[in-house]
């Protein structure tokens, strides 16, 4: 029999197998320790540090051998004093452990090279007046200083900037002068060398007109406004005096035009159009920053209707004592009218009476603008309400216009006035070929004699107070004159009592027995012609 012999069980021991690891902790704990650092580049310090322990020194050689000492703040190198401008510089760390560490220290040693100096890219410069200048670098700077007529500016960016924007030193068109820019790569670097900047502002923005502003222009020719520069805010619009249907519209940004409304009446004849272009910084401003000095204005005129036109116009409604037969009939139409208007249409004239004075017919020429066409236009100004000098313009043409489509004559007829100073002096009143009046007369002493020629009444009234001074130097006041007609100065035909007419008595008017200045009255109107012919015998 085989005796089996078991052997004993030792039981085993974790432990035996931890023992490395308070060594590996050791280990850990003096790497966490050991002292260490790294050198990296800076947007804004010499250079960044990474560090491990206790900094004991740190400091930038450069070629010459000059030392420069750093300070560790925030991470990072900086320089004690100003470092040149792109220069190599040795840069040597001293790092410790904690203070029972028995290890000593170690260095670190790196290259770094400080920033060229950031130059202008451009050595003039062209500004917009009163807008901010921008200088750009040719590399990024932390400082810009700018010298302007003896000023220094300064400005700082706490991250280097390739572009600065400064205060123009521009505040109009046409200016010019320098600036002196000094740079700093980084607040601890060597100022640069100084560099002039020629700058200047665009030159004043001017306008020309088109057509000719020196020749008449036709009723709806395009105004065009040709601006010297490109304008910027083409929002604007000219302001135009009087106002006229159309509008403005912008071709190029530096051509503006104005095109007239083709169904209305355009400018008018014989208008003058003002045109003002708003001057000033808060004007038209170009694309490059100039505008005018100030407003700058400019007139366009129209030729004039035609005076053979206006008489014949005059003639149709009753305003002269004559008649217009058109060998051909002008359409009824406002563009007809128009055409017509300067391009006056062939026809006949005739006189409307057959008795018509002599005087009056002395006093026809067709085609031309006299003291019988002046009257006629003062009594049709008359009639329609308006100022009666006598002149047709633009607004006088519309009404005539407009008074020949609706067929409106002339309401009172036609009258004339010849006063004779042949003795005894008489005034014989004419209306529509038929002597309504003559009666005797009273005109100016030889010391204050009455004008000679025809006249057109010019100012009524029924009843004024007249004063003055006669040629014997003593004043003279008369309330109450009346049936007032003033044709020529201060020379008037109205009522005056006297004890006898029919010869010179007065300072220069025509008087009349109160009755008949009566019955003249009615018949009197602006612009009717008066008469006053020299004594023949």
């Amino acid at each position: 029999m085989l005796e089996t012999r078991r052997g004993k069980h030792r039981p085993r021991r974790f432990g035996a197998y931890l023992w490395p690891l308070p060594v590996l902790a050791v280990g850990v704990a003096a790497y966490a320790l050991w002292p260490r650092a790294t050198l990296r580049p800076s947007t804004t310090a010499l250079a960044r540090l990474s560090v491990t322990g206790r900094v004991l020194s740190a400091d930038a050689t450069n070629a010459g051998g000059q030392t420069i000492p750093l300070v560790v703040k925030d991470g990072r190198l900086w320089p004690s004093k100003s470092l040149k401008a792109g220069s190599r510089y040795q840069v040597e760390v001293s790092v410790a452990g904690p203070g029972w560490w028995p290890f000593g220290s170690i260095s670190v040693s790196d290259f770094v090279k400080t920033p060229k100096d950031p130059i202008l890219t451009a050595s003039s410069l062209m500004i917009s007046p009163g807008k901010p200048l921008s200088l750009s670098l040719s590399s990024p700077a932390s400082i810009v200083r700018v010298t302007a007529s003896g000023r220094l500016s300064e400005v700082h960016a706490s991250i280097p900037q390739l572009v600065y924007s400064i205060h123009s030193p521009g505040t109009a068109p046409g200016q010019q002068g320098t600036l002196t820019v000094e740079t700093q790569a980084r607040a601890w670097e060597s100022v640069s060398t100084p560099k002039t900047l020629s700058w200047r502002t665009p030159g004043w923005l001017t306008v020309s007109g088109s057509p000719n502003v020196n020749l008449p222009i036709s009723l709806f020719a395009p105004l065009v406004l040709t601006f010297s520069q490109p304008v910027a805010n083409p929002t604007l619009t000219p302001q135009m005096s009087p106002q006229v249907p159309g509008h403005w519209t912008w071709e190029n940004s530096h051509t503006e035009e104005f095109i007239p409304d083709a169904t209305s009446w355009g400018y008018g004849p014989g208008a003058v159009v003002n045109v003002t272009v708003p001057g000033g910084s808060k004007g038209y401003v170009a694309t490059n920053g100039a505008y005018f000095p100030k407003s700058t204005s400019m007139s366009w005129s129209t030729a004039p209707g035609s005076t053979m036109r206006l008489q014949e116009l005059l003639a149709k409604l009753g305003y002269l004592p004559l008649k217009w037969a058109p060998a051909t009939p002008v359409s009824p139409t406002l563009a007809a009218q128009i055409t017509a208007m300067t391009s006056a249409p062939t026809g006949q004239f005739q006189w409307a009476y057959p008795s018509t004075p002599a005087p009056l017919k002395s006093l026809w020429i067709p085609g031309q603008y006299n003291v019988m066409v002046q009257g006629a236009v003062m009594n049709f100004e008359r009639v329609q309400g308006m100022p009666t000098d006598g002149v047709a313009g633009p607004a006088v043409w519309k009404a005539l216009i407009n008074a020949d489509l609706a067929n409106q004559t002339n309401p009172d007829g036609y009258t004339y006035a010849y006063v004779s100073e042949n003795l005894p002096e008489t005034l014989t009143l004419w209306h529509n070929g038929q002597v309504v009046l003559k009666t005797l007369a009273n005109t100016g002493i030889p010391q204050s004699p009455t004008y000679l020629g025809t006249f057109p009444v010019y100012v009524r009234y029924r009843s004024q107070t007249m004063q003055g001074v006669n040629p014997s130097g003593v004043k003279y006041s008369d309330p109450g004159v009346p049936y007032v007609n003033y044709f020529k100065g201060g020379d008037a035909v109205h009522g005056f009592p006297r004890a006898s007419y029919g010869f010179p008595q007065s300072l220069g008017c025509v008087e009349l027995p109160i009755p008949n200045a009566a019955k003249v009255w009615p018949y009197m109107h602006y612009g009717t012609l008066v008469t006053v012919s020299p004594p023949t015998n």
